[in-house]
């Protein structure tokens, strides 16, 4: 396995938690639009795929401050895990949700039994990873802890968004993760679809909520795939 990989993940990511200045944040109504739209098109693909979240066992892998995995608690998941690469970030989840339970370490070996999970989630954990094979380890370590589960995926699809050739010096590389990426990683979808306004375009609209709805309502604007994956047993 690509130590080096591995190792240029946790300084990129690193550097950019100790940035003075970021748009995620709660404070900045462009990050709380695209925050919003992502969960409810979360709620209703997980409706939509019939995959079940009360009181089940959940897993996010790449969870940095654990803020998705405390959602989907209050969504009504049971027992829930977090693994991250960064002790900072688990550091920071451990203070600010001390009922869920973390862990330090890399996803390429996840610690835990085969099928230990009833569902394992990722956002935009994948994107940051630029080692095909690399990239591949962690989805067959999803799987084999999804076995008899599901798996879901919500990541960045490639869309040239607006104003995207004026990076910040902070901006972390990061690769698309498109469709057939994804049946790369995890095989055929039960749900594959679109989802989460381009994040350039929720900082436009932030403060205008019908806008960003608007905006929202248009499957070329969204910037991510979502999808959820059966896993047999």
């Amino acid at each position: 396995m690509s130590e080096g990989e591995l190792d240029r993940i946790r300084a990129a990511y690193g550097e950019r938690d100790a940035a003075a200045e970021t748009p995620y944040r709660w404070s900045n109504p462009g990050y709380v639009t695209y925050m919003q739209l992502l969960e409810r098109a979360l709620l209703r693909a997980l409706d939509d795929a019939a995959t079940p979240l009360a009181g089940a066992r959940v897993l996010d892998v790449g969870c940095g401050s654990g803020y998705f995995l405390h959602r989907l608690s209050e969504y009504g998941a049971g027992e829930c895990h977090g693994i991250d690469l960064l002790a900072s970030r688990i550091e920071a989840a451990r203070e600010r949700y001390p009922g869920q339970k973390w862990h330090v370490g890399s996803a390429t070996e996840l610690p835990y039994a085969d099928g230990a999970f009833d569902l394992v989630t990722q956002f935009t954990c994948l994107t940051s990873i630029l080692d095909d094979e690399v990239r591949l380890a962690v989805a067959r370590e999803m799987r084999r802890v999804a076995a008899g589960g599901w798996v879901c995926s919500f990541d960045m699809r490639g869309l040239r968004r607006p104003g995207s050739g004026d990076k910040r010096a902070a901006d972390t590389p990061t690769i698309p993760i498109d469709e057939a990426e994804l049946r790369r990683l995890f095989g055929d979808p039960a749900l594959l679809r679109r989802a989460a306004l381009a994040f350039e375009l929720a900082q436009l609209s932030g403060r205008h909520a019908f806008l960003a709805t608007a905006f929202g309502a248009l499957p070329p604007l969204r910037s991510h795939l979502l999808g959820l994956w059966r896993i047999p047993r």
